[in-house]
């Protein structure tokens, strides 16, 4: 309330003057305080605010700008005709690079292949270090050379086609990486080149991104397998130090805790290991996808050989099976080509039930206790089984 002190005094003239004055009462002056205490407030509430909204966005542009996309328009299939040509790139040889202390690029080389006699010329092996016993130039498709950071005790090869970008992205999302103290295992995706120039875009984006790319220089195709299976191999022997490999496919649920637990059992062998879901003394199929004539293959059989989703090899198999590469003719199944490889080493195929590969299993989603690694599993499938797999593992 407005108070008003009113004074008057005499004039020299005999008049009278009067004086008011306004007087603030004090509980005004507290609530005028108040006030701006309470603007202040509400102005740091909201500068807050916005440099959350704005960093939010920043962040959300920036995952944009990274983010590869998970659904390309157009899927590679799994079952075409196959190419007649796989398209090569010399590489220098070491005397050309001593010689002029650079790399130099030369022209493109078109090599004619069928799908089952894929014959290349290779470089001898010898000596005793991995470096020593590889030649200097790649053996194979191989173009990457990145090495790895430390020793692993399991070094995962997934065999992945250029498209399937979602794939790729939930396996790193689940049962790739791991986040332990002590890194035990590695994952890197095995790829060739793509004729899609959008798709090849992203993988280099992909690529720089992630660091788990091994790329080749052939054009991918279903029945290119054999050439992604050599490269991968190769690479492993010269660029990466591991005492175990796991070779898969992009559509299976591996456990990689169970896997290191079997490999470290003391029954398990710890050299000349090749390990998976074996097919004993196989009968060539002479009609259906699977199928050869006669012309292809000759015999009735194949050499035993494991299931090509996921199969175990030591390294000291990897760096045998690079140095004979060539020995035999790369063949159309690329893990019917692993299997003669192993049984032109002496190498007997060890089964573990661990390796579950359809149409042997009932259901595709189902984890089971002695799960390695079980093949049909992509999406939602793929995680859900990683979720059972954490609660599983967190259990006594």
């Amino acid at each position: 309330m407005l108070q008003m002190h009113i004074t008057g005094s005499r004039g020299d003239n005999n008049g009278v003057n009067w004086t008011a004055e306004a007087v603030m009462p004090s509980h005004a002056l507290n609530i005028t305080c108040s006030n701006k205490r309470l603007l202040r407030r509400i102005a740091g509430v909201f500068y807050v605010a916005v440099t959350i909204v704005i960093v939010t966005v920043c962040l959300r542009d920036w995952s944009q700008t990274w983010r590869i996309v998970s659904s390309p328009p157009a899927r590679q299939p799994h079952s075409l005709n196959v190419y007649s040509e796989v398209r090569l790139l010399k590489k220098p040889t070491r005397a050309s690079v001593e010689k002029t202390g650079a790399t130099v690029t030369k022209n493109t080389e078109i090599i004619e292949s069928s799908p089952v006699d894929l014959e290349s010329t290779h470089s001898t092996v010898s000596a005793s270090t991995i470096e020593d016993r590889l030649p200097f130039e790649h053996k194979t498709t191989l173009t990457s050379t990145t090495k790895c950071s430390q020793h692993y005790f399991l070094l995962i090869l997934v065999s992945s086609s250029p498209a399937y970008f979602d794939r790729r992205r939930t396996i790193r999302q689940t049962w790739a990486v791991d986040n332990s103290i002590n890194t035990r295992w590695k994952t890197v995706f095995l790829l060739g080149q793509s004729r899609d120039k959008n798709h090849s875009e992203l993988l280099q984006r992909e690529g720089a991104f992630y660091g788990d790319l091994v790329r080749a220089n052939y054009y991918e195709h279903y029945w290119n397998q054999t050439l992604k299976i050599e490269m991968g191999f190769e690479w492993a022997a010269r660029y990466c130090s591991f005492q175990f490999l796991l070779k898969a496919d992009d559509d299976v649920f591996i456990n990689p805790p169970a896997v290191i637990a079997i490999l470290n059992r003391a029954t398990t062998p710890k050299d000349k290991l090749y390990m998976g879901f074996v097919y004993r003394n196989p009968l060539v199929k002479r009609t259906g996808k699977w199928s050869l004539t006669r012309e292809e293959y000759k015999t009735t059989h194949y050499p035993d050989f494991c299931a090509g989703p996921g199969y175990i090899l030591s390294s000291d198999v990897v760096t045998l099976f690079v140095s004979i590469f060539g020995g035999i003719p790369r063949f159309k199944f690329d893990d019917v080509y692993v299997g003669m490889l192993a049984a032109k080493m002496g190498l007997n195929a060890v089964h573990d039930r661990g390796f579950q590969t359809p149409p042997y299993l009932p259901k595709t989603c189902v984890l089971d206790d002695n799960t390695l690694v079980r093949h049909g599993a992509v999406g939602q499938c793929l995680t859900d089984l990683f979720q059972k797999s954490q609660i599983k593992g967190m259990s006594p």
